[in-house]
């Protein structure tokens, strides 16, 4: 079978830039997809900071320690959701794409362990309903478990020097799409 087009559509097809038809829509495509995504990381990154901090100047009991937990879980698991979907939406560079679903996983190692550490589930207590809290963090001391979260936490500067620099190369990339270079 074979298929014949016009030079003007053969031109149009060896013009599209990084698989979109118009400049434009890619700028306009790939700039908020990877503000979102740069959004994300930084926001989750400060928060791990914040926290880590704490945990080292020792200040903190282990009912805090593992209220930190579940909240930067609860950021966390929503980071995995947002970001799940928004790789779908990486169509061109799958460096960057690889990238993000090996910091997804790592996001999601942390989970399972977070969520080994404190889980609190609904139950009834003297007849009454409450939130019952629970997991291997209970039963640890508060330095065992300040060590054992530091260490899952570290797992992500493994991607942190690599999302900074690939950052940077797509918004090379991005600026060399713009202008008309591939």
């Amino acid at each position: 079978m074979k298929i014949k087009i016009k030079d003007s559509q053969l031109k149009k097809v060896l013009n599209e830039v990084g698989g979109y038809d118009y400049v434009d829509i890619m700028g306009i495509h790939g700039g908020s997809l990877h503000g979102e995504i740069t959004r994300i990381v930084i926001s989750t990154i400060d928060l791990v900071k914040e926290f880590t901090s704490r945990l080292s100047d020792g200040t903190l009991k282990r009912e805090q320690i593992l209220a930190g937990v579940n909240n930067l879980g609860e950021k966390i698991q929503d980071d995995i959701q947002r970001l799940s979907e928004l790789v779908k939406e990486i169509y061109i560079d799958d460096d960057f794409k690889s990238l993000m679903i090996s910091y997804i996983r790592t996001l999601q190692k942390i989970l399972k362990y977070f969520k080994l550490l404190s889980n609190i589930s609904p139950g009834i207590m003297g007849g009454k309903a409450e939130l019952i809290p629970s997991g291997l963090g209970w039963e640890m001391g508060e330095t065992e478990l300040s060590l054992g979260i530091a260490k899952k936490l570290a797992m992500l500067g493994e991607h942190l020097k690599g999302l900074g620099e690939m950052f940077n190369t797509i918004m090379g990339r991005y600026s060399d799409r713009m202008q008309g270079g591939n």
